[in-house]
């Protein structure tokens, strides 16, 4: 029996001593492990960041597109447009025609087109006549470079036509 005591306290002086060199293993961090962490935390800041930015611009699109390059606009009395949308309002939306031919709210892409060719005919000038083969009548347009790139064409009643 004593030998039997012997063992156990043996033995559980050995779980002991494992016990402890386990709880006392060295858990202090690396600079390796601190640089790690660092770079984590920075890429997720970079992720955020650019989450944020996509955001922004896509909020800038979606109220670009509501507002149609409204402020590269001439709507002045300088002619008269075909009036094909005279219910659209100022600064609607810009519909895209036919070879990247752009019009605004109050355009036809048939009259937009006559006055792509004209213009064409007609590279560099400041005023140009075109045909609407909704209205039947002939218009004037007063053409000029535009911001958003390219040539903008304005006339009365708030015609614009974008061209490439």
């Amino acid at each position: 029996m004593a030998r039997l005591k012997g063992v156990t306290a043996v033995l559980v002086l050995a779980c002991l001593g494992l016990f402890a060199h386990g709880c006392g293993n060295d858990d202090s961090v690396t600079q390796e492990d601190i640089d790690d962490a660092i770079n984590r935390v920075q890429e997720k800041e970079r992720l955020r960041d650019l989450q944020q930015q996509v955001k922004e611009l896509r909020k800038k699109a979606k109220q670009g597109s509501k507002n149609g390059n409204a402020g590269n606009r001439n709507t002045g009395n300088a002619g008269q447009g075909d009036g094909y949308y005279e219910n659209g309002s100022a600064g609607g939306p810009v519909s895209t025609c036919a070879t990247s031919v752009q019009v605004g709210p109050n355009t036809s892409c048939d009259f937009a087109m006559n006055v792509a060719g004209e213009y064409g005919s007609n590279p560099g000038a400041s005023s140009i006549t075109a045909y609407s083969p909704v209205t039947g009548e002939y218009y004037t347009m007063s053409c000029g470079a535009w911001s958003g790139g390219g040539t903008v064409c304005t006339g009365g009643n708030g015609a614009a036509v974008y061209l490439p």
